[in-house]
This record gives C-alpha cells, sequence and structure tokens, in this order.
C-alpha cells in the first residue's frame, strides 16, 4: 500500500491541522489530492493556506518576511504565524517543493513547529539543502515524519543524517491521487488544436532560449503560455486537457498530462524534483528530455 495512505489510516482518529504556504495551480492540485485522500479516509480537519491568511491581513505577511530576514542571518527568534486550534492532534504541512534554502519552507515549518508540541508531519515533498543546518530546522519538535515524493530527496536527507526524531519516507505526489473525473467541474472547451508550450521563468528554471526555440520550431500550432501561473485555474485546466501535446519543465503539467493520458514530454528543472518525480510516478506515461543542469 502507499506509505502516505498507510500513515493515514493509523492516525485516522486524529484531527488534523493542514498547512499550505499558497503557490501556484500545481499547489492547488496538491492540495484537491490530499483534502481528496482525507475525505476518503473519514479524517477530520482544518485547513490554512498562508497566502490567504497574507492577503486578509497585512501584519502577518511583513511578520513572515521579517522571520526570513532573521533566518538569513543565522537567528531561529521569530514571530508566530498562526494559531492552532485546540482540538488538533496532528500538524500536517501540504506537500510540493518548498522544503529547500530557496522558497523559506524551512523558516515556516520552523516558526511552527517550534511551538507546539503536537507530532508534524510533511506531506509528500521535495528537499534541498545546502547550508542548512537540520538540527535547528527539525530539532525543534520531538515527533517528526518526512515524506518524500522521489528517491533523490529521500537519499539526501538520509545522507545529511537528519535528527533522531524524524521519520523519512517516501510516496506518491498528491496530486496523483487525482482522476480525470475529479477536475471535469473545471473544463472549459477549446475549439483550436494546438501543442501546449509551458516553460516556468523562476529560480528553479534551467531550460535555455535555444532549446526553447526548438521545441517551438518542432510544432505545428505552438501556444506558448505557463499556464500555472494563470489567473484562472479552469484556464490551467482546460489549456492542458485540451492540449493535443504538452512540452513543460513545470512538474504539475506533467502530472495533469498523466491524469488527462496527454502525450507529455518532461524536462528538468535545476535539482532533482523533476527527474526524481517522473522516474517515480510518471514514467510509464510521460518522456522525460534529459539535459546536462547544474544544482543549486
Amino acid at each position: 500500500m502507499d506509505p502516505f495512505v498507510e500513515f493515514l489510516d493509523s492516525n485516522r482518529s486524529k484531527k488534523f491541522m493542514t498547512v499550505t504556504p499558497g503557490g501556484n495551480h500545481g499547489d492547488t492540485l496538491i492540495h484537491m489530492g490530499m483534502i481528496k485522500k482525507l475525505r476518503e479516509k473519514n479524517i477530520s480537519y482544518s485547513s490554512l493556506n498562508l497566502e490567504k491568511e497574507y492577503k486578509k491581513n497585512i501584519g502577518l505577511g511583513i511578520k513572515y518576511l521579517i522571520n526570513i530576514g532573521l533566518w538569513k542571518i543565522g537567528s531561529s527568534r521569530g514571530f508566530g504565524l498562526l494559531n492552532i486550534p485546540k482540538d488538533t492532534d496532528m500538524i500536517m504541512f501540504e506537500g510540493g517543493g518548498y522544503m529547500n534554502h530557496i522558497w523559506y519552507g524551512p523558516v515556516l515549518f520552523h516558526q511552527i513547529a517550534s511551538r507546539t508540541d503536537l507530532p508534524v508531519v510533511v506531506a509528500p515533498q521535495s528537499y534541498l539543502f545546502k547550508k542548512a543546518n537540520l538540527e535547528k530546522i527539525f530539532g525543534v519538535n520531538d515527533n517528526i515524519t518526512l515524506f518524500c515524493r522521489e528517491s533523490y530527496s529521500q537519499k539526501h536527507l538520509k545522507d545529511l543524517s537528519i535528527s533522531k526524531n524524524v521519520d523519512i519516507k517516501l510516496s506518491h505526489d498528491t496530486a496523483l491521487y487525482l482522476k480525470k473525473k475529479d477536475l471535469e467541474e473545471y473544463f472549459e472547451p477549446i475549439e483550436e488544436d494546438y501543442e501546449l508550450i509551458s516553460f516556468r521563468k523562476d529560480r528553479e528554471s534551467v531550460v535555455s532560449k535555444e532549446i526553447k526555440k526548438k521545441v517551438i520550431n518542432r510544432c505545428e500550432n505552438p501556444l506558448v503560455k505557463d499556464v500555472s501561473t494563470l489567473k484562472k485555474f479552469e484556464d490551467f485546466i482546460s489549456l492542458v486537457e485540451n492540449a493535443r501535446e504538452v512540452y513543460t519543465d513545470r512538474l504539475h503539467v506533467a502530472i495533469l498530462s498523466k491524469i488527462f493520458s496527454k502525450k507529455c514530454r518532461l524536462y528538468p528543472n535545476r535539482y532533482h524534483k523533476n527527474f526524481g518525480v517522473w522516474e517515480y510516478s510518471l514514467k510509464p506515461h510521460v518522456r522525460y528530455e534529459n539535459l546536462s543542469i547544474r544544482e543549486f
């Protein structure tokens, strides 16, 4: 059985509080897949999206930025960011790719986990730490479970001799719990026939302009758009669902292509995330375009 599902089964009598930093439409798929599984297991839960909380409370967003600044100078001090409901039995950070030294997920984790004695679990995630003091991050709570969504993150954590209080497990990205029928309500018809080219433009991007041009030139009717960052979730879903073929370095565009049985080529990001998840979960369904890359 799926280790993450086994974990939920063994804790199904507990009340969870799920925490997400927010993010793009790929993170929405991660959230939806996790919530689907919690509901299937009849697990009681509350959810907190920090991105939405920041928009409602500017002061909270400022506190988080101050926490990041303190973290950068080596201080573990900072502000508490949320109030944990009294009936909570376990805190679960949603999966994704934010638990690394680039996106400041460890800052969020530390400030929450260090203020509670409750068990803390991170749903299937990709991890990368170059200079971080892992004892400082994960040594703040006596009961931590970290799920990895690919074997490279699992090996990375074990090689770093992470604290003995941390249990490291391997399981699939929670977006893969979704089926096509779970997303049909977001479908919008598109009459145009096209190949979707969806590359990222942020710090994880590694695909060169030359390669992107080659991809565009091989297509008959290319639609070039970073669909993960579009305003409407319906546009994200529909542009993948209606595409003839998909070229992307966005992991969850590839996962969505797999869910919709679309022909897809996945390109690398700047560390092991894309290749690792492809190798562990997508290999039979998605083609991986291997490029020579340098990790962060």
